[in-house]
C-alpha cells in the first residue's frame, strides 16, 4: 500500500463515521410539524375516543422521527396554581398521551428502546437513595407498549407501570421521558426548546379539567426528548 493510501483510507473512514453519526444522532436539529391525523388503529378502542385528532411530529428533514397524541382534556386532582406547578396536578399513572416512535431512541437513563406505539403514563420518580439527585424534576414520561396498555384506566398506580414499561428496555428499568415544567405559557405552543444545556424537549399544551368539577385548566409542560440523568 502506497503512502498515499495510508493518509487516506482512514481520513475516509473517519469521515464516513461522522456522516453516519450525523444522519443518526438523536441531537439532530429536528423540526415540528402538527398534522390533522387521527391515532393509529393499533391504539386500543377504549384510549383512542380520548386522544386529540392531530398528532405533534417531529422530524429529522423530512424523516419522521416522533409522533404525539395527547389526551383531549386530561383530568386532574386539582388546579394548578401556575406553569410552574402544573405537573403536580396529574394523577399518578395516568395516561396522558400516545406516542410513535419511528427511529431506535435512547430514553433519560439511557436505556434504548426500539421504534413502536407505545401510551405515556405520568410518573413520579421515586424518593430515595437511588434516584436522589438524578434529575431536576421528579416527573417523566412512562412508555408503555400500546399492544399490552389496553384500557384508559387499567393500570392506576406506580408498581404496575413500571413493571408494564420494564420490559421495553434490556435492563429491565421501566423506559422513561422526563418532564420538566414550562417558565411560561406565553408565545406559540407547542414549540421546540431546550429548556437546559444538552436537553432537547417539545414545549406543549393540554386542555384538562379538575376531577368531579366543571372546572377547566390546562397543562403547559416540556416533554424532553433528548438528554439524560445526572450521573
Amino acid at each position: 500500500m502506497t503512502r498515499l493510501h495510508l493518509i487516506t483510507l482512514p481520513l475516509l473512514t473517519g469521515a464516513l463515521l461522522l456522516l453516519q453519526f450525523a444522519r443518526t444522532s438523536p441531537a439532530a436539529e429536528l423540526t415540528l410539524k402538527i398534522a390533522e391525523k387521527e391515532p393509529p388503529q393499533e391504539i386500543d378502542s377504549s384510549i383512542r375516543p380520548a386522544l386529540q385528532s392531530k398528532a405533534i411530529q417531529l422530524l429529522d428533514g423530512d424523516r419522521l422521527v416522533f409522533e404525539f397524541w395527547f389526551r383531549a382534556e386530561i383530568s386532574l386532582k386539582a388546579k394548578p396554581e401556575s406553569a410552574e406547578k402544573a405537573l403536580q396536578a396529574i394523577p399518578e399513572a395516568a395516561l396522558f398521551g400516545v406516542v410513535a416512535v419511528h427511529q431506535e431512541q435512547r430514553d433519560y437513563k439511557d436505556n434504548e428502546f426500539a421504534p413502536g406505539l407505545y401510551t405515556l403514563r405520568f410518573g413520579l420518580q421515586p424518593q430515595d437513595g437511588d434516584h436522589l439527585g438524578t434529575s431536576d424534576h421528579p416527573y417523566f414520561a412512562v412508555l408503555i407498549p400500546a399492544k399490552t396498555d389496553t384500557k384508559l384506566e387499567g393500570i392506576s398506580s406506580y408498581r404496575p407501570m413500571v413493571k408494564a414499561s420494564g420490559k421495553v428496555t434490556a435492563s429491565g428499568h421501566p423506559a422513561i421521558l422526563s418532564l420538566r415544567p414550562a417558565s411560561s405559557e406565553d408565545g406559540e405552543i407547542p414549540k421546540l426548546n431546550e429548556p437546559i444545556a444538552d436537553h432537547k424537549s417539545v414545549r406543549v399544551k393540554v386542555p384538562a379539567k379538575v376531577a368531579d368539577k366543571d372546572e377547566k385548566a390546562s397543562l403547559v409542560f416540556e416533554l424532553v426528548y433528548f438528554g439524560k440523568f445526572k450521573s
